[in-house]
């Protein structure tokens, strides 16, 4: 369960980067789409088909269904103490104060204040939160830890050591609620009526997360094959500026969610500064450009690119996915030509996986 938890964390920040820069968002300024150049004065394609990917196949780990309901469902509704007196256990909120020492320096993206940390959430590093567990209110306590490794938020601190030192501040036990078909019926979840309901809705939640996983895993191997055989000049400056942009504002979206500034959300959660995030997505939106450069390419000599009659289906459906009021304000909130692009992307990798050797690694069953 542990592992399925972490994995999962890891998936998210490995793809942050790279993902995101392909989002769909409205940006500033001049823009260069893929319709104002030609594709292959960009880029010399190599070998494209019978491309060998693969993949875990999805499978929702035992216990993860049981463990998010305990942890992140009934805490929603549970009544709350201050323990003044007691020590830290597993399920408190911990408020704590904390600085990483990494040769007895602190490092940038190491310190915290005020911070409200689930005690068996998985949030920290192994070994945080355990280390926690017995600590009193006003305790200070040292924690001789090490990075995992690897350590996608930050590959240069894989398996380093550090120390922590933590001040707990307050300690808040939740008291949950009796979970019952009563309890589930609150939830006012679409379906869900009984506990039956809400763990298989839940369990399909998470199918659905490790399905999407899995697709990613083998539309990354596919590109990043495709592309080591491909001979690249330098994308439009103003293509690349978009990709950037839209990567920014898709990470400043994410923070604002977590009620926090973009500077803030990036020390916090990667443990990047400014310059290194900004180096980071730079980096990435010139290989979102030349990425999107090369399914164009493709998409020329195969004929992939999207027809009218897909590119309204794909409006009509997002308008009704997205509670629009109607066609036109959908159309002007939104980036047509990204849209374009993303199903041209679309079109391009449905035609890789059919025409490449596709395999899926056997994966323990899962019991729930």
């Amino acid at each position: 369960m542990k592992k399925q938890v972490k994995n999962m964390g890891r998936r998210r920040v490995a793809l942050m980067l790279v993902v995101a820069a392909s989002l769909m968002m409205t940006a500033c300024g001049s823009k260069e789409y893929l319709k104002d150049i030609k594709a292959s004065k960009y880029v010399t394609l190599g070998n494209y088909t019978g491309i060998t990917a693969s993949a875990d196949e999805p499978v929702v780990e035992d216990g993860l269904v049981d463990m998010y309901i305990q942890l992140y469902i009934l805490p929603e509704y549970a009544t709350e103490e201050n323990i003044a007196d007691g020590a830290v256990e597993i399920g408190d909120i911990a408020n704590i104060d904390f600085t990483g020492y990494i040769d007895g320096e602190a490092f940038e993206g190491g310190t915290g204040a005020g911070y409200d940390l689930m005690i068996g959430s998985h949030q920290f590093i192994d070994g945080f939160e355990d280390g926690l567990i017995g600590a009193k209110v006003g305790e200070q306590v040292s924690l001789d830890l090490a990075f995992p490794d690897p350590y996608d938020p930050n590959p240069d601190l894989s398996g380093v050591p550090v120390v922590f030192e933590v001040t707990v501040n307050s300690i808040t036990r939740h008291e949950m609620p009796e979970y019952t078909d009563e309890f589930v019926k609150t939830l006012n979840i679409e379906g869900c009526e009984t506990k039956k309901e809400l763990e298989d809705y839940l369990y399909n939640s998470f199918y659905q997360s490790e399905v999407q996983t899995y697709e990613n895993t083998i539309e990354n191997t596919l590109t990043d094959t495709i592309m080591a055989g491909c001979t690249f000049k330098e994308p439009p400056a103003q293509m690349v500026d978009r990709f950037y942009q839209n990567l920014t504002d898709s990470m400043a979206a994410q923070a604002t969610v977590q009620n926090m500034t973009l500077v803030q959300y990036m020390q916090t959660y990667y443990g990047m500064s400014v310059e290194e995030y900004e180096a980071r997505f730079r980096e990435n939106a010139m290989t979102a450009a030349q990425q999107y450069i090369m399914y164009q390419a493709i998409a020329d000599l195969e004929g992939l690119n999207p027809t009218q009659e897909q590119i309204q289906e794909e409006i009509n459906s997002r308008v009704e996915a997205y509670n629009y009021e109607s066609e036109e304000a959908y159309r002007e909130s939104t980036d047509l030509e990204m849209l374009k692009e993303q199903l041209m992307k679309k079109n391009v990798m449905e035609f890789l996986k059919e025409n490449g050797n596709i395999e899926t690694t056997a994966a323990e069953e899962s019991t729930e």
